[in-house]
């Protein structure tokens, strides 16, 4: 293998060693663009598959790292067959919890994949999920209902109807009278164009 001299020191060195350490700078500068913070957790994270009485090996660290950046760039996750959106702020939990195990002596070291982390991101998703669907429900069921009945073939809104029925009016015009009312209300513009018109006023 071919060896190649610094120019500073002058020492020689392999040139495979060259290509994996840009390799793992540009990993590094690619987890700092996703966020600075986040990238010191993340790589605290990666310390917990570090072997008892050993250091994790610079290729180690790069593999893992290399696993986890697409999808902290595209902050989703797939688990169990679906995808799971995961926002940075899920990622720096999920990950605090975990380092929260560790300390408790709870989390059986060294890990040996990313389910775990991703088992807890998509329990957050799925938490968040299934609050955003109740607070839906919630917000339909207080809206205010318009219950309509139907009158000589004309489905009608309450009011309007006791004004076909006590009041004589034509159903089809109180139909069309609902109708506007209704609809988005009408620019003051085009309505005073409207009222010009009307009276003959160019």
């Amino acid at each position: 293998m071919t060896d190649i001299t610094c120019p500073a020191c002058g020492a020689e060195f392999d040139l495979t060693v060259a290509f994996a350490c840009e390799e793992e700078r540009r990993a590094f500068a690619r987890l700092a663009s996703v966020s600075i913070p986040l990238g010191t957790r993340v790589l605290k994270y990666i310390a917990l598959f570090t072997p008892p009485k050993q250091r994790l090996t610079s290729a180690k660290k790069l593999k893992l790292l290399m696993q986890l950046l697409p999808d902290l760039e595209r902050k989703v996750i797939t688990h169990k067959g679906r995808d799971w959106t995961a926002p940075l702020d899920a990622w720096a939990q999920a990950i605090d919890q975990m380092l929260a195990a560790r300390d408790a002596q709870r989390l059986e070291l060294p890990m040996k994949g990313h389910g775990y982390l991703y088992a807890v991101l998509a329990g957050m998703a799925d938490k968040h999920e299934a609050a955003q669907e109740a607070k839906r429900e919630e917000d339909a069921r207080l809206r205010p209902r318009r219950d309509t009945v139907q009158v000589r073939g004309q489905a009608l809104e309450i009011g309007a109807a006791l004004d076909v029925v006590y009041g004589g009016k034509d159903p089809a015009l109180a139909a069309i009278e609902q109708r506007e009312r209704n609809a988005a209300p009408m620019p003051a513009h085009l309505r005073a164009r409207i009222d010009q018109l009307k009276k003959g006023t160019p």
